[in-house]
């Protein structure tokens, strides 16, 4: 009867395990930062690169839930050549399975992904706290709020509604 009782207990955290792998559960206790500098104009003195780049939008990162936190600054960055650049800074969010960045036409993001309108897949979000950038594909249209978005539960993360 007590080889019954360890084979039924190994078989339950075995499945427990497995189910946490799975579903990705861990990640919400993994904090990765990325430290990325903000991209300048090349061949300009710092600080003529600094002044030619144009904040298009900025917006904060807001809370979804007592569960999906975040805060932060989302900015979408012009630069002289036309190229567009969205950085996070300051960036701090839950982390969690399967995230990625949208850009969204909403101005008020919901847990439908219908809800974004069209909105623009930008890859997966590189980490969960600290600065990044994202470049933009040309000729991107008027968007209004950036949305992190879990793919594989269809959770919406934190999102900054861009003004």
């Amino acid at each position: 009867m007590a080889n019954k009782n360890k084979i039924l207990i190994i078989l339950i955290l075995a499945l427990v395990t497995a189910g946490v792998y799975f579903t990705g559960i861990y990640t919400y206790f993994i904090k990765k930062e990325i430290k990325e500098e903000r991209p300048m104009p090349a061949g300009m003195e710092p600080e003529q690169a600094e002044a030619a780049i144009k904040i298009l939008k900025s917006g904060n990162f807001v809370d979804v839930d007592f569960i999906h936190k975040g805060s932060g600054r989302a900015f979408l960055l012009e630069y002289p050549d036309g190229s567009k650049v969205l950085r996070f800074e300051d960036f701090n969010i839950t982390n969690g399975p399967d995230l990625f960045v949208y850009l969204a036409e909403t101005t008020a993001p919901t847990g439908d992904l219908e809800g974004l309108g069209n909105y623009i897949d930008l890859g997966r979000l590189k980490g969960n706290a600290g600065n990044q950038n994202y470049e933009l594909p040309a000729g991107i249209g008027n968007f209004n709020s950036v949305v992190i978005w879990c793919k594989k539960f269809g959770v919406l993360f934190p999102y900054a509604v861009m003004h």
